[in-house]
């Protein structure tokens, strides 16, 4: 009797293949694979009768193998899916974590989809593709129940639950792995496998197009250009003759050939001539050129390879010679391409970034993000810069009438208009705070003319509220002004925040100085610190100087107006010089101080003796301290008009106010009352 040969693992065809049955020696039959699948001879099978019953019990016990795996997978799914819907219910007063969970749950879903949708008769590359494509969701598991995790504290009830489903999650990841045929052992087939093996195989192994490359063959001699290209149709290239110079660079911009082989010596344009015709075009010097030859000479090869040929051949050409030249160039070419379509990518997704980022940060900050590794580490540096604040006067009052939704529209009109100016001026708008803005000139970047361009770019953005209020009055909301405040001086610039949430912005004395400025602002008022005015080398044209006492200077502050500023700005507020227009007999009111924005209790008596554009010159007996918030009251409280008192002007209070349209008609109204 013979002896049955050793046990072999089963399904082993890899191995198997490579020798033939070690009983009855046949090597090209099905018994090969089935002598070791059964662990038996094939000899025991007469003819290998009923090997295609035997496949079909080995397709039977695949299936069996690929169900169990399946069930286990959609078990860990149910299991998962239940816990995460009692967490889910637990947390519904928490909608940031509530996001993630549904994130999570998501994935879930085209986790079970994705493994629904997987065929019977799925091949290993199929079921490599499945795997490749549930790692990836399961991975969108783990990553969202690890943020909410951090967020929940760690002996909460619903982090216990979360950390089962984080464990389910791993026994998926390890069922997976189980999810092939018995006989695949590795992920030979898994493409991103097959991607680093292609790249460890190395520039051989390149991107061939499924179309056949096409080659322009260049030579004025019909034999000579014959012979080529039927060496290169040979190889399935898709070939294109031309028999001189100038229809070379005719069928180049026309064809667009993958390749083109050019003979030198040529009536009319010769060969040396067509390749710095094609330097000099960007398109067409993509194209790679070998140089074809009968002269060897090793200074002309020399010349052509600095003229941009990427090859030079001497003639006869080999036709192995030709061919290997020629599929080198034609796969560094599909690489080139890749790679500029791959930058043409990076271009647009960059531009996509500076598109979407730009609504929130300059281009500067955004152009640092993307250059500069350390763009967003937490930190910062000293910088002198100058700080702009602007303010809507009065608006408090103003959104206490409009609805939040018009308010919103009020709000965006305003922003928009001035966020355009800002960026004109190449300011860097840190943040909104409700109708307040914060602007850096001097960060991330410094220049030279930083207060320059921040005395312009006030004066600008007081001239831009007439585009803001024709917006608004078009909608129908209500004509509103700002003050602007500037200061310049040492901040820290850099990226504020955590590693969850950061900004880029500036802090430090000089900002809150700014802000204190800002708030002496009258409507349609520019004030400027004395540094800022010391750091412009630009001529400004000042107005009014009033001294104010600000918290944490021992001195009292010289604050200058700004009216204009010169070349090559050359920027005038308008209005600022009319006349008084006089009433015909001073309309009395009564007057209460703001403090803290809240209404004094006194009610002080004055009048009014004049007005222009947005400013009343006031009488009061009562010495006040400029600038100062105030209300004013006609007769019956009738007229309510809040403003700022911000210098005198023979012996009167300047005030400054937020001007509504029938402001000047009520109070003429009152003067022509008090004529009669």
């Amino acid at each position: 009797m013979v002896a049955k040969p050793p046990l072999m693992p089963a399904f082993d065809q890899a191995r198997i293949i490579k020798r033939p049955c070690l009983q009855c020696q046949r090597q090209s039959c099905a018994g090969v694979i089935l002598c070791v699948i059964l662990q038996r001879c094939c000899h025991n099978w007469p003819n290998h009768a009923g090997a295609e019953s035997i496949l079909k019990d080995q397709q039977r016990i695949e299936k069996a193998y690929l169900d169990d795996v399946r069930q286990s997978l959609y078990a860990s799914l149910a299991a998962m899916r239940s816990r995460l819907s009692s967490v889910v219910a637990e947390l519904q007063g928490q909608p940031d974590v509530l996001a993630d969970l549904e994130r999570v749950a998501g994935a879930l879903q085209a986790l079970e989809a994705s493994l629904s949708a997987a065929g019977e008769h799925d091949d290993d590359t199929a079921l490599a593709r499945l795997r490749h494509d549930q790692r990836n969701h399961i991975g969108v598991v783990e990553g969202y129940l690890e943020i909410v995790l951090d967020d929940l504290a760690d002996d909460a009830p619903q982090a216990v639950a979360l950390r089962e489903i984080a464990d389910l999650s791993r026994q998926f990841h390890v069922a997976l792995e189980k999810f092939r045929r018995p006989n695949q052992q590795s992920d030979d087939t898994d493409p991103v496998s097959a991607i680093f093996k292609s790249f460890r195989r190395g520039l051989s192994s390149g991107p061939r197009s499924a179309e056949p490359a096409t080659i322009l063959v260049v030579d004025d001699n019909d034999s000579g250009r014959e012979l080529i290209a039927q060496q290169l149709q040979r190889q399935d290239y898709l070939v294109v003759e031309a028999a001189s110079g100038e229809r070379c660079l005719e069928v180049m911009r026309s064809a667009r050939p993958d390749l083109v082989l050019l003979d030198l010596v040529m009536p009319g344009l010769n060969g040396y001539e067509v390749l710095q015709a094609i330097r000099d075009d960007e398109e067409l010097r993509r194209i790679p050129v070998v140089v074809i030859s009968g002269v060897q000479d090793e200074v002309g090869a020399i010349h052509c390879i600095d003229a941009g040929a990427s090859d030079y051949l001497i003639k006869p050409v080999n036709a192995t010679l030709l061919n290997a030249r020629v599929s080198a160039l034609l796969e560094r070419k599909a690489w080139q391409d890749r790679e500029r379509e791959y930058l043409a990518e990076l271009e647009k997704s960059q531009r996509f970034i500076r598109k979407v980022f730009g609504r929130y940060l300059s281009d500067e900050i955004v152009q640092r993000l993307l250059d500069d590794n350390d763009g967003l580490t937490l930190g910062g540096e000293r910088r002198r810069v100058t700080v702009l604040m602007a303010d809507i006067r009065d608006f408090s009052t103003i959104s206490l009438q409009l609805e939040p939704e018009r308010c919103v529209s009020l709000l965006n009109n305003y922003l928009a208009v001035m966020t355009e100016v800002i960026q004109a001026y190449r300011g860097t708008v840190d943040e909104f705070v409700g109708d307040g803005i914060l602007a850096v000139f001097g960060a991330p970047l410094r220049e030279d003319d930083d207060a320059d361009r921040a005395l312009a770019c006030a004066v600008a953005m007081q001239q831009g509220m007439a585009k803001v209020n024709a917006r608004n009055v078009a909608e129908g909301l209500p004509a509103i002004e700002i003050g602007i405040g500037l200061n310049t001086g040492d901040v820290i610039a850099g990226n504020i925040g955590s590693e969850l949430r950061s900004k880029y912005g500036v802090v430090g004395h000089n900002v809150n100085l700014t802000s204190r400025i800002e708030s002496c602002t009258a409507a349609g008022q520019i004030l400027a610190s004395p540094s800022t005015l010391a750091f412009s080398r630009v001529e400004v044209l000042c107005g009014k100087r009033i001294s104010v006492s600000v918290k944490g200077l021992d001195e009292p502050l010289e604050l200058s107006e700004v009216l204009g500023v010169g070349l090559p700005y050359d920027l005038l507020l308008e209005g600022r010089d009319e006349p008084w227009h006089r009433y015909a007999q001073p309309i009395a009111m009564h007057m209460s101080v703001l403090v803290d924005k809240r209404l004094g209790a006194e009610r002080l008596p004055v009048s009014l003796h004049a007005c222009r554009d947005n400013a009343l010159l006031v009488a009061c007996d009562t010495a006040l301290q400029l600038p100062v918030d105030v209300c004013l009251f006609g007769p019956d409280d009738t007229l309510s008009l809040y403003g700022k008192i911000v210098g005198q002007e023979a012996g009167n209070y300047e005030l400054r106010m937020t001007v509504n349209p029938s402001l000047h008609a009520q109070l003429l109204a009152l003067d022509s009352r008090d004529a009669k």
